[in-house]
């Protein structure tokens, strides 16, 4: 938290226009899908696993629902089968890792590859954009303001937050998504449910890459395929998720540590846009953060023979 405040305080006094409310309102509309994708992140990280498929999903979802809107289905049959879809998806990741015991970084590697290939070619007919006409209802509906001052991305956000917070503190699986963080074998051996826990967690990180997934699909007007290739925004997430708290080990942290870390993803993100620098020297600058904060997760929460159990990164 220190450091976001402090560099918050440092592009209010170098660069012109950053402490504005204008600015301010562009940070938080441009970081809502980040918070959104980070929330189904963190959550999953916190269970001692990785969705490394989260932005193929997020781009499949938008995909989906943008060609059942096309096809001209009524707006519930999209929103359903659009649901329907994006829980498959997070179901089959969920299963590879819960009944299957495939490591989860490499389940969601391969799914990621196999999503985005099956719906660039079978869908886009191996097109890398989808346009999105105006009278798209997610365009319409994500281009307005739920009330004045609110736009629709901002409320989506803060929704999510919610849930996701509801879900974590409140609910039996956000014990037993604690519990299999900290000691997965334990967890198991003590009779909680961690396989119907770790499809439900994978389901939910799927359903939260759908909303971002819309979000960012309105706001640009299509849907770009090229998102899941660069990888620019997965990485992003993952440092919002380590860089607020959140030990890759997994057990602990929650949603002030998304909230902290996508903040100071946020600021970094819109000073180095103000500061005009290269899509290519942000990228490496949010590399560099990454291996440090990596590295400094593997340093203050070191593995041990405890920890080292089925089921982690």
């Amino acid at each position: 938290m220190g450091v976001t405040v402090a560099i918050v305080l440092l592009l209010s006094v170098f660069v012109q226009g950053f402490a504005t409310f204008g600015n301010l309102r562009v940070i938080a509309s441009n970081s809502a899908a980040l918070l959104i994708l980070s929330c189904g992140m963190g959550m999953v990280i916190i269970s001692r696993g990785l969705d490394l498929s989260m932005v193929a999903i997020m781009v499949a979802g938008a995909a989906t629902f943008a060609t059942f809107s096309n096809a001209g289905y009524s707006e519930p049959a999209i929103v359903g089968l659009t649901l329907l879809v994006t829980a498959a998806l997070g179901l089959a990741n969920g299963w590879l890792i819960a009944y299957v015991e495939i490591p989860a970084m490499l389940a969601t590697l391969a799914s990621a590859m196999a999503i985005a290939g099956f719906f660039r070619f079978a869908v886009l007919r191996g097109e890398f954009l989808l346009l999105l006409p105006p009278d798209n209802p997610a365009v319409v509906f994500f281009s307005r303001d739920v009330v004045p001052g609110l736009t629709a991305p901002v409320a989506a956000m803060i929704i999510t937050f919610v849930v996701t917070w509801l879900l974590l503190r409140f609910t039996t699986l956000g014990r037993i998504t604690y519990a299999m963080g900290d000691n997965f074998q334990a967890a198991r051996l003590i009779g909680l449910r961690v396989r119907p826990a770790t499809l439900l967690i994978y389901m939910y990180a799927a359903l939260t890459a759908l909303v971002a997934g819309l979000v960012i699909a309105a706001s640009s007007g299509t849907v770009d395929f090229r998102t899941v290739a660069n990888g620019s925004l997965l990485y992003e997430v993952i440092l919002v998720v380590v860089l607020g708290g959140i030990p890759l080990r997994g057990g602990r942290g929650g949603m002030r540590n998304i909230l902290v870390g996508c903040a100071l993803i946020a600021v970094m993100r819109n000073g180095m846009t103000l500061f005009d620098l290269s899509t290519q020297m942000q990228d490496l600058l949010k590399g560099v953060v990454l291996i440090i904060a990596v590295a400094t997760d593997n340093y203050f929460n070191p593995r041990d023979t405890e920890t080292d159990t089925v089921g982690d990164l």
